[in-house]
């Protein structure tokens, strides 16, 4: 390990060192470079920076970062400008050979314009040409809040409608995206690992949406600064606390109650940093509101009436800025409880702290910044006996370091180095008293390098088009328990026409960390992590790592103004997976299985802005396969329990009643919150039944263990034995469908105060959507029924 890091961080230096070299060659002429935010600090992406004088100019991009290379020396007026904002005007001398970083903040506009714009800069159904956005869906903060929802807005309802994302159930349900198991699926909130994002019912995650920023969901085919996981990435953004003013919400619904408060510690007066906090608590009682307000809803299981769930999530961040560098630490803590009493109490708890900076040298053209956190996650089940013990827990260290550069106001050049470290302590005990253990220490590290390639054409007026964007990366990743290092080439690319975008996207991904949950159960409450053990029966590599490659194709077309339009085909091939072994039954027979497997489908997005109307609608077609028994002719292929052949989702929001704010004089000033009045939203999703292994019958089971052949079978009372179909997965659930919606009301005190009232009510025409079946009760287990709520936040 110690020689690959040290030759990884050579290699890192030699690059960075060639880098800096060739962006310093500029022919004689000097570079302008450096940050738009707003007054809060918040970084304004796809601002525009303008030259006058010389009709040139770029956009920023997600972070707020502009460049303009290639100037001859001398001094230069230059404009920032965003919509909704005053425009700032600098004059900028620009050396020889040289860089100048120069930071803007921008303000909000006080005279309002009858034009509103609601969730972005770009226009509504525009294709964005200059970065391939196939396989990703970015999700804003106002987009989430946009979902009905059961109790409060959460990430974990809106990830339900994206394309090629599967949920499972609404208590102790799991998100499959594109084929990919949650254990394949790396989330990252400020490049952190999080072991546990969601929490056991599995309508809520453990992020605020109020602290937000945005997050990109890579389904397939992500880009080479991702490594560690074989399926997908969800990478959270959080943003900063406010550096100019103080605010806050405070939240109370039937299911939960929650605050944020925000504010500077040290005002950012000028170019001098400021410094900000961010606060945000958020307390789930619906085990205690359920039984009082929702009697009808009866418990499936031998513990206490209603929905036996709670659990609390603590976040805070402190951020240090001068509106070009930046640096936070933040921290959390989440707990979930289920109080099943039989068979158990099951919980689990996650700490974590870190920070990240980012920091533009004077002088210089890179782009650094870096991150290091560290968490811990703890889950077991309380009420197990002695001889069934279940915990597991997992934690470790990850961090990053990374240079960029952006060339020619789009092209940009980025690369870095990725470490991690984890232990594991894993102790399991299945039906048939086995007990697989794993204590394990591993640490990972990773190179990656991305380059992003814009071509442009010059069209009649001397307007640039961009014709074709090529984004091709590299990954190396080292494994120090496998001693080797897999190399990952990964690409992505668009060719771009008037009115419709080509796209694809193609890698090669690896993965040491695994579930040991157990596939059979559509319902997992008890989440085990490993490190890829030793002594895998049936391995197809010389490593037990995991394995896949991924394929993705896309069109996006410009059909109608402010719809988007995009059709996705994608594929991945599972080289080789580790699975529990489901078949085995003696101490001698291998605790984990080689499986390999496919995914492949096609998902219809559909997206319509405008002023009032959100529309959003995706239709998915998929088939995933696994093959086990691979030392048999033939092996067995089957669909895993999250194999769901159609799945439909529609969003609607029709928004109204804006604001008006004036001033002694009758000008319209802009409101301190922009949303509507009035808002109606729904929700309504289809998908096709899971697939599960069919009973065949029942027997009574008896215990041999302890005297063998000479248990007295004549005295012992046995317990409940199932007969399972031979054919694994055989049977389909029924389909699933259900309809959400949600009503909100604003009112707007002093311009300054706004409160918000909101009743919605989640399964609204009260569909019995089966759960699954429970074999030892003979008892059908639903989702949840029809639940109305009310909820009242306060925003100031």
């Amino acid at each position: 390990m110690k020689n690959c890091t040290s030759s990884i961080a050579v290699l890192w230096l030699l690059l960075l060192g060639f880098s800096q070299t060739f962006a310093q060659s500029q022919d004689g002429k000097g570079t302008i470079r450096g940050t738009v935010i707003n007054e809060a600090g918040e970084p304004l992406g796809a601002a525009t920076i303008f030259i006058p004088s010389l009709r040139i100019g770029a956009y920023t991009n997600d972070q707020g970062i502009y460049s303009i290379p290639k100037l001859n020396p001398g001094s230069y007026e230059v404009w920032a400008y965003y919509y909704g904002y005053d425009t700032a005007v600098e004059v900028i001398d620009v050396p020889r050979d040289g860089f100048v970083t120069v930071g803007f903040t921008l303000k909000e506009k006080q005279v309002y314009t009858n034009e509103v714009e609601i969730l972005g800069q770009r226009q509504p159904g525009e294709i964005d040409r200059t970065n391939v956005d196939i396989g990703v869906e970015e999700i804003t903060a106002a987009e989430i809040n946009l979902i009905p929802s059961l109790g409060s807005a959460d990430l974990a309802q809106y990830l339900q409608v994206l394309p090629g994302v599967v949920f499972t159930g609404d208590q102790g349900g799991q998100l499959f995206i594109r084929g990919g198991t949650p254990i394949q699926n790396m989330v990252l909130m400020d490049n952190m690992v999080v072991y546990s994002p969601f929490h056991s019912i599995g309508l809520f995650s453990v992020f605020d949406p109020d602290y937000i920023r945005k997050v990109d969901v890579y389904s397939a085919a992500f880009p080479a600064q991702y490594g560690g996981r074989v399926s997908s990435i969800i990478d959270i953004d959080v943003r900063n606390g406010n550096l100019n003013d103080f605010a806050g919400k405070l939240e109370a619904n039937t299911f939960s109650s929650s605050m944020l408060l925000e504010g500077p510690i040290i005002k950012k007066k000028g170019n001098k940093a400021g410094v900000s906090f961010l606060l945000s608590a958020r307390n789930n009682y619906i085990d205690r509101s359920s039984p009082i307000l929702y009697p009808y809803i009866e418990s499936q299981y031998e513990g206490p009436e209603g929905l036996p769930y709670n659990f609390l999530d603590l976040y805070g961040k402190l951020t240090l800025s001068d509106g070009v560098n930046t640096a936070n630490v933040f921290g959390f803590r989440h707990t979930d409880n289920v109080n099943y009493e039989f068979p158990a109490d099951i919980g689990w708890e996650s700490i974590g702290a870190g920070g990240n900076f980012q920091v533009l040298p004077s002088g210089a053209g890179a782009i650094v910044s870096g991150n290091f956190a560290y968490s811990r996650y703890l889950t077991q089940l309380d009420n197990q006996t002695d001889s069934f013990p279940r915990s597991s827990s997992i934690d470790g260290f990850n961090g990053t370091l990374k240079v960029g550069y952006i060339f020619n106001s789009v092209d940009e050049l980025d690369f870095g180095l990725s470490f991690l470290g984890f232990s594991t302590d894993y102790v399991f005990t299945t039906d048939y008293g086995l007990r697989p253990e794993q204590q394990a220490s591993n640490t990972e590290a990773s190179f990656f390098l991305n380059y992003k390639k814009v071509f442009q054409e010059t069209r009649a007026g001397g307007k640039k088009f961009e014709r074709a964007v090529i984004q091709p990366g590299i990954h190396i990743h080292y494994y120090n328990n496998q001693v080797r290092a897999q190399l990952e080439p990964r690409i992505r690319a668009k060719l771009n026409f008037s009115r419709v975008s080509l796209s694809a996207g193609a890698g090669i991904y690896s993965q040491n960390l695994l579930s040991a949950a157990s596939d059979r159960d559509v319902v997992n409450f008890f989440q085990g992590f490993l490190s890829a053990p030793s002594g895998v029966a049936n391995q197809q590599r010389r490593t037990t790592l995991q394995t896949s490659w991924h394929g993705l194709l896309g069109v996006q077309m410009e059909l109608l103004p402010k719809l988007t339009t995009t059709v996705e085909g994608w594929y991945k091939g599972f080289t080789q997976l580790t699975n529990v072994n489901r078949d085995a039954q003696f101490p001698s027979d291998p605790d984990y299985i080689t499986e390999i497997g496919e995914a492949y489908g096609l998902d219809l997005i559909l997206k319509y802005q405008s002023l009032h109307w959100y529309l959003y609608g995706t239709y998915g077609l998929a088939r995933v396969t696994r093959t086990d028994r691979l030392d048999q002719d033939p092996p067995r292929t089957y669909p895993p329990n999250f194999d769901r052949r159609h799945n439909v989702n529609f969003v609607a929001s029709y928004q109204s009643g804006m604001f008006v704010v004036r001033d002694e004089e009758g000008n319209r000033l802009r409101p301190k919150f922009e949303v509507p009045k009035w808002e109606v939203s729904l929700r309504w999703g289809l998908g096709s039944g899971f697939p599960f292994t069919q009973t065949q019958g029942y027997f009574e089971k008896l215990d041999f263990s302890t005297d063998g052949a000479q248990t007295d079978i004549s005295t012992q009372n046995g317990t409940l034995g199932l007969l399972l179909a031979d054919e694994l997965n055989g049977g389909r659930l029924p389909y699933y469908h259900r309809l959400d919606v949600s009503v909100k009301r604003r009112f707007l005190l002093k311009n300054r105060i706004l409160i918000e009232g909101v009743a919605s009510v989640i399964n609204s025409y009260n569909r019995q959507n089966l759960f699954y079946f429970d074999r030892e009760r003979y008892a059908a287990v639903y989702q949840l029924p029809v639940v109305p709520t009310l909820g009242v936040s306060v925003k100031f």
